[in-house]
């Protein structure tokens, strides 16, 4: 079994299972993540299945979870996987079909960074998508290559801006000189999939500029970069980032380098 196919085998594990367990949608485990947030059930259960996939296969792993930290592996690990259960579990725990499992593997090493990683891969709970973004060979959706959207004027554009914040005056201010310049603005509440779509063209560009963001949703930004797409940081350099749990993401997702940066300087109020 390749490395592709054991984390795809791993997410669709824990799809079948919260699918098959959705009257538990609502259950909490009456413990916080080392986040702070509070662990759903399904949440706990779906990290359970990708880990027992992955200690179960030929391949060793060292993990990094939502959930659970940092589990290690006895000796040197061949890879991290670093791993979001269900990303959108707001949307699950309120009936709302859209939230997705994210995985990403890269070579273990002492120090790593984003641009390490070899491979991820999205799967959508409730529609058929699956994503998988390769090292220096692209995305697919399904087995079919897709692209970032082709550029546009800036008043065509459609974004996706996670708001879950408290709104104090500078990101109020900096959110409205976005979004006035834009045509809209869609969140789904799960940011891997609105990087998966940002990916695949159907947005042009994902903001999160909040800098709360987990790492483990590394596999939505990988999944921007290697179909061609750019990500920047909160400072404007290329978004890359050490592995490291305490590490937050702050970044603008976009289908092109001068989109990312002309978002940026909309949000800095420097455009």
């Amino acid at each position: 079994m390749t490395l592709i196919d054991l984390i795809q085998k791993a997410a669709e594990s824990a799809r079948e299972l919260v699918l098959g367990n959705m009257d538990k949608a609502t259950e909490k485990t009456g413990e916080r993540n080392p986040f702070g947030d509070q662990t759903l059930a399904l949440d706990k259960e779906a990290e359970d299945v990708i880990i027992k996939v992955l200690q179960q296969s030929d391949t060793s792993f060292s993990i990094m979870t939502e959930e659970q930290g940092i589990i290690e592996n006895e000796g040197k690990p061949e890879y991290l996987a670093i791993i979001d259960p269900i990303d959108g579990s707001a949307n699950l725990e309120r009936g709302i079909p859209i939230c997705s499992i994210g995985i990403s593997v890269l070579p273990y090493d002492e120090k790593m960074t984003t641009d390490d990683l070899e491979a991820s891969v999205i799967r959508s709970f409730f529609t058929d998508e699956i994503y998988v973004a390769i090292k220096d060979q692209g995305v697919t959706l399904n087995g079919e290559p897709v692209e970032p959207a082709q550029p546009k004027p800036m008043e065509e554009i459609i974004v996706s801006y996670d708001t879950k914040k408290k709104w104090d005056k500078k990101f109020t201010a900096a959110s409205v000189r976005v979004l006035e310049n834009v045509f809209d603005m869609r969140r789904s509440a799960s940011n891997l999939l609105d990087l998966c779509w940002t990916a695949a063209g159907g947005l042009d560009a994902m903001l999160d500029l909040r800098g709360v963001l987990p790492i483990v949703h590394v596999s939505g930004t990988h999944m921007v970069t290697e179909a061609g797409g750019y990500v920047v940081n909160s400072t404007g350099s290329r978004l890359n980032l050490p592995i490291e749990y305490e590490q937050r993401m702050s970044f603008i997702a976009a289908s092109t380098e001068t989109l990312a940066r002309n978002l940026l300087s909309l949000w800095r109020g420097t455009s």
